[in-house]
Formats: structure tokens, sequence, C-alpha cells
């Protein structure tokens, strides 16, 4: 009898062996980083290569706080109205336009270093206190492996840079977001598109920011060649 206990014990600790070691490898949100504000932005105008300040990094772990090698995460813009992904590839990435999404694997630490080469749809034709239509906090969703690990808000720096013409970060996507940090005065709604500083508001000091981004471009160090990909950066369309 005491060996049919023992026996059952064993078995029982087994089990809860096998049952821990296979969720060991499954993400766990509560334990993973993702950053809580993505900055899509465009290629420099050299050679096509992503403006540097758009770099962001997402690590997946699973609930031991193990990290997961190859994990298949996936930075999804579906619900960023204002947003449109830039087809150009980027090293060790894809481009889901069907989808609205930007997918990639952890290596193995478990993580992934992402650019997103995007652009508003912003056209700069609405008159404060009107703000042109786009989503406000968290429209990103970030998965991996399927599971959602987080939200995140878009900010982008081309406002007009899925506008036929607006491809490219410049004086003119200031004057664009001039218009929105005037109607967010006014008591318009948040647009995340152009909270620059990442702080939840839009006010003058956002405007700062994009005028730095805006003259790094000038210079070649930014996002002024806007959708362009290697080699050469040659223009590339955007998602539909």
């Amino acid at each position: 009898m005491n060996g049919l206990v023992r026996k059952a014990a064993l078995l029982g600790a087994c089990g809860l062996f096998m049952a821990a070691a296979a969720s060991a490898a499954v993400p766990d949100p509560a334990h993973s980083t993702v950053p809580a504000f993505i900055r899509a932005g465009g290629a420099q105008s050299n050679a096509g290569v992503p403006d540097p300040t758009i770099a962001f990094t997402i690590t997946v772990r699973d609930f031991l706080n193990n990290p997961i090698s190859g994990s298949n995460v996936e930075v999804n813009y579906s619900n960023c109205s204002d947003t449109k992904l830039c087809t150009a590839v980027v090293a060790g990435r894809t481009v889901d336009c069907t989808n609205r999404a930007v997918r990639s694997s952890t290596n193995a630490a478990g993580q992934v270093a992402l650019s997103i080469l995007g652009g508003s749809t912003n056209q700069g034709t609405t008159v404060p206190p009107a703000i042109a239509a786009g989503a406000g906090a968290g429209c990103i969703r970030v998965y991996a492996d399927g599971i959602q690990l987080a939200t995140a808000t878009s900010i982008v720096y081309d406002q007009n840079g899925s506008i036929v013409g607006g491809n490219g970060v410049n004086g003119l996507d200031l004057s664009i977001a001039k218009n929105d940090a005037g109607a967010t005065a006014l008591g318009a709604a948040y647009r995340g598109r152009t909270d620059y500083t990442a702080d939840g508001s839009v006010n003058g000091a956002d405007l700062a920011a994009l005028k730095a981004v805006a003259g790094a471009s000038a210079l070649g160090t930014g996002s002024g060649a806007g959708c362009a990909g290697n080699p050469g950066g040659v223009p590339q369309p955007y998602c539909p």
C-alpha cells in the first residue's frame, strides 16, 4: 500500500514538473517588456537606413522570467487609423499590409530590435479647434506567439508621409503638427501621433521635439527619406 502511495506521489510530482516545463516557454505579459510608446519614422537620406531614433526593443519572457528565444513577435497597427506602414524592407522583419502588422523573431536573449517605417494620414487641412481624425493612446497591440503582451501608443514623425507628395520629414510636417497642438490646447482629443515627448499630452514641447527631427532629416541623419529602402534610399509605396 505504501508503495502505491509513493508511486502516486511520484507520478503527481512528475506531472507537475512536466506541466511547469510545458508552460515555461509560453510568453508572459507580466514578465515581458514592451515600450509604452512606439515611434514610426522614415529612412535616412543615405541608403535607406532607418532613422536611429525610432529603434526600440521588445523582450519576451516566460512566467519564470526566462527569456524565450525564437518567439514570433507581431506589432499590430490595425487600431491605429492614422498610421500607415511603409513597404520598404528592413533586415530581419516582415511587413504584412493586409493585417497592418510588422513581424520578427526574438534572439537568444528573448529580444527583438525593431524600427518601424511609417507615416501618418494627417493632411494638415483642419483648422483648430478641429483636429484631423486619428488614434489616441494605446492603439498598437504587441503579440508574442499569439499572446498579447501589451498595447502602445503610435507616435509618427512624418505627419503627411502616406499622402502623395508628403514622403519624408520636413518643415511641412512641423506646420501640420502645430495644428494638432493648437487644437489640443483648445480641447480637442489627444492624438498619439504628435506626442513626440511621449508624456500623454500634446503641446509646444512636442513641436520642439519634431523640429529637432526635421533638422536631423535635413542633414541626412533623420527621417528625411521617408518610406525608402535599400539600396540607395529608393522611394517605396506605403501599405494601402
